[in-house]
């Protein structure tokens, strides 16, 4: 049995559920047509007790929906990214499950899950008529960045991580999607991109994603 879980960086109510790394996030229950995802957005617990709780709940699938800054002049505002990889330029945070006595690692190729990403690509670049939210490019490979969760990049860091080969830029990938290949939780990335990388703009409501989350799940449990 399957079940989808999202990330957001919209604020999300919910049941705080507890676990051994602490109290989770608040968790909540997301109603489709015809299936239901729990969603949660990063807050101050530690991401080890947020990604456990999923877990703990089932999740099976992790998916990050994230209003990010663009790294490319190819990006538009508006345009939807599936990220293929990633870069952490993230420090200080719970990084992982394994303690100094058993230590561990998960092998990162592919980054991503294969079949969440084909989801994601097959709704984004739909050529058929869709709702004004999709009507944007979606592109089907793009490097994510992921800065600190506490402050934007500056310009300078803009441009650096886009020298690196980042193509957008984000603050909520680590440690959540990191944590929660640890569980064997299979992860994938949708970005919203909604302002130049190194300059200031606001995340969409969680809303905007709902189409593309609705279908794509759905094409991933009727495959």
């Amino acid at each position: 049995m399957t079940q989808l879980a999202i990330l957001t960086d919209t604020s999300q109510a919910g049941d705080i559920h507890n676990t051994a790394y602490g109290a989770s996030t608040p968790i909540n229950t997301l109603k489709f047509v015809d299936h239901s995802a729990l969603i949660c957005s990063p807050t101050t617990a530690d991401p080890r007790a947020t990604i456990q709780a999923l877990k703990d709940l089932g999740t099976t699938h992790l998916w990050l929906c994230e209003s990010v800054g663009s790294l490319s002049p190819l990006l538009e505002t508006g345009d939807w990214v599936v990220a293929d990889d990633y870069i952490d330029g993230t420090r200080g945070q719970h990084y992982t499950y394994f303690s100094d006595k058993a230590g561990g690692y998960v092998q990162q190729v592919p980054p991503f899950d294969p079949a969440s990403r084909d989801a994601f690509i097959r709704v984004v670049q739909d050529p058929h008529p869709k709702p004004l939210s999709l009507m944007a490019r979606g592109f089907k490979r793009g490097v994510y960045v992921c800065v600190s969760n506490t402050r934007l990049e500056t310009p300078a860091e803009a441009t650096f991580w886009a020298r690196a080969g980042g193509h957008v830029v984000g603050r909520y990938l680590s440690p959540y999607l990191t944590l929660a290949r640890e569980l064997e939780i299979r992860v994938a990335v949708l970005a919203h991109v909604v302002r130049e990388g190194g300059q200031p703009g606001k995340s969409v409501s969680f809303e905007t994603y709902g189409t593309v989350i609705s279908q794509a799940w759905a094409a991933m449990t009727q495959a």
